[in-house]
């Protein structure tokens, strides 16, 4: 579990502070989010908001898991100043069960300094494919390579969060599909996944275009 990294929160009336630890290290400093940043993020859920506080950065978004639990993503961008008019930093992912997030958030100020502890949650990324599809599907299958080729393209490209499923249909190119990204709140992206240089199978490569 050490690649786990363990989330501080303190609040007052009108911020709320964060602070960082993983097994390597830890923030520079806490990182300030004004009350007013949850209530963006609750009216617009699964939109981003920026923020900065002490030259840092930090792009906060609420989202949803299959299982409908809400997920409150924070990507810090650290950043310190060396002295020497150069600034070094690095980036940070964590992600933390909103509702206890909120619960503290709402009673901290009454809370004399308390303090919430959570590991961030890892991020499973589980897809599901659905095939509605014939022609080109049989195509595909009845060709060991174009398979391979096809299941390759599927794993590598698709890592994006939030999805729930890909439905794959035949595109009206051969060995080609047109798909549709299904995410918690609807339809997200589409775009195809096209198979180009199909007059030398052995040279041809999968590309998908949004």
């Amino acid at each position: 579990m050490n690649d786990r990294t363990m989330i501080k929160v303190r609040c007052d009336k009108e911020l709320l502070y964060i602070r960082t630890i993983s097994w390597e290290k830890k923030s520079p400093h806490r990182f300030a989010i004004l009350r007013s940043e949850l209530q963006k993020l609750e009216q617009e859920p699964n939109k981003r908001v920026l923020t900065s506080d002490c030259g840092s950065f930090a792009s906060l978004r609420l989202t949803k898991v299959p299982d409908g639990t809400q997920i409150l993503e924070i990507r810090f961008t650290w950043l310190q100043e060396d002295g020497n008019d150069r600034v070094h930093g690095w980036k940070e992912n964590v992600r933390l069960p909103y509702e206890p997030f909120r619960a503290f958030a709402g009673a901290g100020e009454d809370m004399d300094g308390a303090e919430w502890r959570q590991l961030s949650i890892p991020e499973l990324v589980t897809r599901r494919y659905e095939f509605r599809c014939r022609k080109n599907l049989q195509e595909v299958t009845g060709c060991r390579l174009l398979r391979h080729k096809l299941g390759k393209i599927l794993e590598q490209h698709f890592q994006w969060r939030g999805t729930e499923k890909i439905v794959l249909y035949d595109d009206s190119q051969p060995y080609s599909f047109f798909f549709e990204e299904y995410t918690p709140y609807g339809r997200g992206i589409c775009g195809a996944v096209i198979l180009h240089g199909i007059e030398d199978i052995a040279k041809a490569r999968y590309s998908v275009h949004t």
